[in-house]
């Protein structure tokens, strides 16, 4: 165990500026075509955080721009001091459209209300008109909170009404991976808005340093400490290597050419339409101290006939590097879902980009201990972290039948990479509590040589922390059935075809349970086409797809 001392200024993902109240600190900016002032306060900290470099697939093109290819949704308003949401909602959109799906409206409101403190005291302690952390979307969306439609929840909503709609709005996306990128990198932005259509950035907003004839924005004062720093978050939808330097303030022009596409969250009449360009010179733009920049590489539309197992909701606010070994396994338990108890993915964030991994699932005692004996482990995968972010890895699916199941990822240092995983652990600032995680003891635990511990004892005995964190380790659990099996009587028979024609004509509504098993052909859709098959299969004809598709044409 490594002697500890657990110092603000460096284990503090996201701190208050000074010891402001939240958003207090926020600078005003000139909105070239109207009167309002919009505030920015993207809140930035003496926490640096890293990413990934990507290299990129193809010869990379001079200028790139998915508003051009029709990619991006349309520009809002923001409301408050909640460029956060948007700027994550808005990339997820980008992302989404740009892989074919109907373009949707997310709303940043659901979001910024959700990032607020909880009834149980946990969570984030801010306002919901205040200053956000980036911290919030990333943690938000990978625990599948949302995203919600604008539609349901809209900007006028109260929070108020916060308990009640955020049981009825339909969730429309899950998230499950997230790049954390190198900024310091030009080609890696280029290539995750190539091969993605946007980016998360953030950047330091000084109105002085904005061209609002050309919609150019460059910053060149250097030496700003955190405190000065005023934060705005944005989605980077493209680039232009070949955009004038002669385009930004005659008092501070880059020495090159090219710049980013950004689109803004300040309302169709700033900027050019709400898009402007920031010069890859720019000081600020990517500045670390305002967190990570990110972009979504694997998600999918919202199932609800799916389950994610997790101690926490906030993700992941810090690195848990507590201890010093060469292999650590980290190890959450969960509370089975008895009808979605097929594991057949296990996510979790960890930034040790080169560490080798292995997946179990481990066995819990009556107690609800994992067993410290490993020759009763389940193997399920292995690998090497690829990226810095969240990774969600695809298993072989096993059932779990009994009340409590553990997960288990072991992470091996190699030359370069650390082992850490992310942990939901408590911040604060200026002796006042900022986030309070959701941990509790028999969450969590840790197992390095023949030693296994409940985490929340290591914080409060090597620690003396008494509040803790619990890792950012989570499972998708599904039913396990018989597909095609809609009355769930254990055989596949006619009336499984008759009950989805009866669910598609509207004369009866399936359960949850029964719609998971109804998409005979797993595309995503109950259709007709489900219950066709089902009856090809029953009279022992052999179809393939594409006489299917033929017969549906």
């Amino acid at each position: 165990m490594k002697n500890f001392s657990k110092l603000f200024a460096v284990i503090l993902a996201l701190i208050l500026v000074l010891s402001l109240s939240i958003g207090a600190s926020a600078a005003q900016l000139d909105t070239a075509y109207s009167n309002a002032q919009r505030e920015v306060s993207l809140l930035a900290s003496d926490f640096e955080v890293s990413g990934t470099k990507l290299e990129p697939k193809t010869t990379l093109p001079s200028s790139y721009s998915s508003l051009e290819l029709g990619f991006t949704t349309p520009v809002r308003n923001q409301i408050y001091n909640t460029c956060f949401a948007y700027g994550a909602l808005s990339t997820l959109e980008t992302i989404m459209l740009k892989d074919g799906n109907e373009a949707m409206s997310f709303s940043p409101m659901h979001l910024n209300h959700w990032g607020t403190l909880r009834e149980d005291s946990t969570g984030w302690n801010r306002s919901y008109a205040g200053g956000g952390y980036s911290y919030i979307s990333l943690g938000y969306l990978s625990s599948w909170q949302g995203p919600r439609l604008e539609s349901d929840y809209s900007e006028q909503t109260s929070v108020d009404d916060f308990e009640a709609l955020d049981k009825t709005a339909e969730k429309q996306a899950s998230v499950n991976s997230i790049i954390f990128l190198d900024t310091g990198d030009i080609d890696t932005v280029k290539t995750a808005i190539y091969e993605y259509g946007a980016v998360v950035g953030n950047y330091h907003v000084d109105e002085k340093m904005y061209n609002s004839k050309t919609y150019a924005y460059y910053c060149n004062t250097e030496g700003l400490t955190t405190a000065q720093l005023n934060g705005h978050a944005i989605s980077i939808v493209g680039w232009d290597d070949n955009f004038s330097k002669e385009n930004f303030v005659e008092s501070a022009r880059p020495q090159n050419d090219g710049a980013w596409l950004c689109k803004n969250s300040w309302g169709k009449n700033w900027g050019d339409g709400g898009y402007y360009y920031i010069s890859y010179e720019d000081n600020y733009m990517f500045d670390t101290r305002f967190g990570h920049s990110y972009t979504f590489n694997d998600y999918e539309l919202f199932d609800s006939s799916k389950h994610l197992y997790q101690n926490e909701v906030d993700g992941a606010t810090y690195e848990f590097d507590y201890v010093n070994q060469d292999t650590i396994t980290y190890i959450n338990v969960f509370d089975t879902n008895k009808e979605k108890n097929l594991i057949d993915k296990i996510n979790f964030e960890t930034t040790s980009q080169g560490a080798s991994y292995k997946l179990y699932s481990i066995p819990v005692d009556e107690n609800g201990t994992p067993t410290n004996d490993i020759n009763k482990w389940t193997y399920l995968t292995s690998g090497m972290v690829p990226y810095q972010g969240y990774h969600s890895i695809d298993i072989t699916d096993f059932a779990v039948k009994d009340d409590k199941f553990a997960i288990g990822v072991t992470l091996t240092k190699s030359e370069g990479s650390g082992n850490t995983i992310g942990v939901s652990e408590w911040l604060s600032t200026g002796g006042r509590m900022i986030f309070t995680p959701q941990a509790d003891y028999g969450m969590s635990y840790i197992k390095y040589g023949a030693t296994l511990e409940d985490v929340m004892d290591l914080y409060k005995d090597m620690l003396e922390d008494e509040i803790g964190g619990t890792f950012v380790i989570k499972a998708v659990g599904k039913c396990d059935c018989l597909i095609g099996d809609v009355d769930l009587d254990g055989i596949l028979t006619v009336l499984d075809a008759t009950l989805i024609q009866k669910h598609l004509a509207e004369l009866i509504t399936l359960n949850e349970q029964q719609k998971a098993v109804a998409d005979y052909d797993e595309d995503g859709t109950i259709s007709v086409l489900d219950a066709t098959r089902i009856q090809i299969e029953l009279a022992g004809m052999d179809f393939t797809t594409n006489d299917f598709e033929d017969i549906f044409e």
